[in-house]
């Protein structure tokens, strides 16, 4: 632990050399102190958090005033106690894995007592947890769940920013596949539903680059990457799982600032292009298959195939709670 080292390094100064007393940074040792608590908040209830907080202050203030009036013994001692505390702290190397293990506890038992409906995919898993922005806790193996902020029985799990084209494959950069098996394993209860949200970030980054490169359609290149996502979908019905399908939702307009995080190919028409016919193959896939298909595409966008930002979060790449009214009477469908 880092504060451990600095604040020892602290106490030795003023025990070799008392005359530093006059010169401490108090200001810069308090916010180093309080950096290192808020990093285990997680841990704590609010209430904790705030006795904590007031006996650090208490004890901040006492050195302060300690070393004002030249008394050393009483700086190191108060020292001393600051740095004991911090030592019965978990160490931030083990706080990472005893949250994931909380937040995996709490999320999978909602979902087993709730036997509510997982939501698997990439990061518009975030649209069914209620939250307007992205809000993911890790759960471990790379995973996230999003805490719940609405009244409807949904478990999002963020696999990563995974591919409907790679989603049945393993060994790929985002292990899709093996991520979906540790939770069939560990997480995910027997004959669950299941609702699949992938694909937005095949059409918005993807085909329209592989339409450049391989000289094909765009529809060939949805072809290939719904031949894959089908293999993954007809292989959860196996498994016993309940399995409905999210289909993607409008993509970015180009109204809408480059952001690196949000890469993008083909203009906002072409991408939307695609999404329709995405979302027309899917839907005919679902019904021969009887599985559920959700979609509120056609809301989402224009006549000219133009997307109508205002249902979308403030990083107009998913779909914020202002979309909510369209999508209820699909959520029906499942629900």
């Amino acid at each position: 632990m880092r504060t451990i080292q600095i604040l020892l390094q602290l106490v030795n100064s003023i025990a070799t050399n008392p005359s530093i007393l006059p010169l401490l940074p108090w200001e810069d040792i308090r916010l180093c102190l309080f950096t290192e608590l808020e990093n285990r908040d997680s841990l704590y209830t609010e209430e904790q958090i705030l006795q904590r907080n007031a006996v650090f202050t208490e004890l901040l203030e006492e050195m302060r005033q300690f070393g004002a009036a030249g008394d050393t013994n009483a700086v190191i001692s108060r020292f001393r106690r600051i740095i004991l505390v911090l030592q019965a702290l978990p160490d931030a190397e083990y706080t990472g894995g005893l949250l994931e293990q909380a937040n995996f506890d709490h999320a999978c038992l909602r979902h087993h007592r709730e036997d509510t409906v997982v939501v698997l995919g990439d990061s518009h898993v975030n649209f069914f947890s209620g939250n307007e922005e992205l809000t993911f806790l890790p759960i471990g193996q790379n995973i996230n769940v999003c805490p719940s902020n609405t009244p409807y029985p949904f478990t999002p799990l963020h696999l990563g920013p995974c591919l409907a084209y790679s989603c049945n494959r393993y060994d790929t950069t985002f292990r899709c596949r093996e991520k979906a098996e540790f939770l069939f394993r560990d997480f995910i209860r027997p004959h669950a539903r299941i609702l699949c949200c992938f694909g937005e970030i095949d059409i918005r980054v993807h085909v329209f680059k592989q339409v450049t490169r391989q000289v094909r359609t765009y529809q060939n290149i949805v072809d290939d990457i719904l031949e894959q996502y089908f293999a993954f979908l007809l292989r959860l019905r196996e498994m016993g799982y309940r399995v409905a399908c999210w289909g993607p939702i409008a993509s970015q307009s180009e109204n809408c600032p480059l952001d690196p995080n949000f890469p993008r190919n083909g203009t906002e028409i072409e991408r939307n292009m695609a999404t329709a016919y995405f979302n027309l193959e899917l839907a005919r896939f679902c019904e021969r298959n009887n599985m559920p298909f959700l979609s509120i595409f056609p809301e989402l966008v224009t006549p000219e195939l133009l997307t109508l930002d205002k249902y979308y979060s403030p990083d107009h790449c998913h779909l914020g709670q202002a979309a909510l009214p369209l999508a209820l009477p699909q959520w029906q469908k499942i629900l």
